[in-house]
């Protein structure tokens, strides 16, 4: 077995989550299409936007700042959390207002790929194969 350094970790899990995600938009994308047509499809791809994009986020902040102290790493993680949050609002203020997407699949898409990253997430991080001590080279 090799030893990953926590950078390498976080470029593994977020390199397999956007593998997870891209399967997930593209069965959630055919799924919308099914129910509800060409809007059903809109909702799923907007969706599976967001909630990929903040996945891809937050497992890259945390890859880049895996070689800095914990404290670096909380609050470039709790900044990303807040200007994900931001982009949410921004997002969902200027999407009510546009009916060319199916509203139900959109909610529908953005709960299951926002938990299944989620756990996905969780599971990559503690099954990554990262000494508890690290050596200075």
């Amino acid at each position: 077995m090799t030893v990953q350094t926590s950078a390498q970790a976080g470029r593994s899990a977020l390199r397999k989550g956007l593998i997870a995600w891209a399967f997930l938009t593209v069965a959630l994308c055919a799924i919308g299409y099914l129910l509800s047509g060409e809007a059903g499809v809109w909702g799923a791809l907007l969706a599976s936007v967001l909630a990929g994009s903040f996945f891809a986020i937050t497992a890259a902040v945390a890859a880049l700042t895996a070689n800095l102290e914990l404290q670096y790493l909380g609050f470039a993680v709790l900044g990303s959390w807040l200007l994900k949050i931001v982009v949410l609002l921004v997002a969902l203020f200027w999407l009510r207002s546009q009916d060319f997407y199916d509203r139900p699949i959109f909610f529908v898409t953005l709960l299951l790929e926002t938990v299944v990253l989620l756990i996905l997430e969780a599971v990559l991080v503690t099954r990554a194969p990262v000494p508890y001590v690290e050596v200075d080279r």
